[in-house]
């Protein structure tokens, strides 16, 4: 199968879900101060450099096979915890995570094609969601909040990088992997890991801009605390609901993803 034109859009809306995971739920990180775009901009400048790496050099397959293995086990613990801590009813909670593992199951056994068409469609949804909780907040950001007044040393920068390079650019090596196992080219690649990092960029700023770095990174759930100030005039409202198919959906994906990288690589050694 060749996504270099009939599959782009579907790719590139994957790969946002996908880098969006778990990562869309904690972060920022504890310690995160007034570098951490910078951080986060160093992370994403190893994530294109990556991109190419696994394009070029095979080997690398191996090591990113022990990536997947651990995003898997990292992306479905972070979105559990979630769920049991912000859902008071237990029966609730029960319900969503067989929900969640009846999708994740099915989706382990379907083609690619139609794991594509099913991002698109919510990865869609999920960009739309993001943007307009960014605007029903943008009246009370601080842009104070992200202003750096002086130079930064390089241990304080490394300190805030290191957290994204977990989070964000090393899981780029599992979906760059994915995308040479479907015939993705690395321009569509490319593409999708960039739009990415930018709706994951929106959430982080929306959290940031409005608690600021230190504050928000206190918090467990930075992003779905940011949502829960959403209001229209003096009315509060509770978008949660909206929030938590973000939370399924990105998490659904990224596990699916890994899985399937998983097992491409089984198939072809035992073949």
């Amino acid at each position: 199968m060749n996504n270099s034109k009939p599959f782009a859009h579907h790719f590139i809306w994957l790969s946002t879900l996908f880098i969006l995971g778990s990562s869309i739920i904690n972060l920022p990180f504890k310690n995160a101060d007034k570098l951490t775009f910078l951080g986060f901009l160093i992370a994403f400048l190893l994530s294109i450099a990556l991109i190419f790496a696994v394009y070029k050099f095979d080997f690398l397959k191996y090591p990113i096979m022990f990536l997947a293995i651990y995003f898997v086990g990292e992306a479905l613990i972070v979105f559990l915890q979630f769920i049991s801590q912000t859902l008071l009813n237990n029966n609730q909670n029960f319900w969503v995570l067989l929900l969640f593992l009846a999708t994740l199951i099915y989706f382990c056994f379907r083609k690619a094609t139609e794991i594509f068409n099913f991002s698109l469609v919510c990865g869609v949804v999920c960009g739309l969601l993001l943007v307009f909780f960014f605007f029903s907040t943008l009246k009370d950001f601080n842009p104070e909040n992200i202003y750096i007044y002086s130079f930064p040393k390089i241990n304080n920068l490394f300190s805030q990088a290191l957290p994204y390079i977990k989070s964000v650019t090393l899981p780029t090596a599992v979906l760059t992997l994915y995308a040479k196992q479907t015939n993705t080219t690395k321009t569509v690649a490319f593409s999708g890991i960039c739009v990415g990092n930018a709706f994951l960029l929106i959430s982080i700023f929306n959290s940031v801009l409005l608690f600021g770095a230190q504050m928000a990174g206190e918090f467990d759930y930075p992003y779905a605390m940011a949502i829960s100030t959403v209001t229209f005039g003096n009315l509060f409202s509770r978008l949660d609901g909206f929030s938590y198919f973000i939370y399924f959906v990105t998490a659904l994906i990224k596990i699916t993803v890994c899985i399937n990288v998983i097992k491409q690589e089984i198939n072809v050694r035992a073949n």
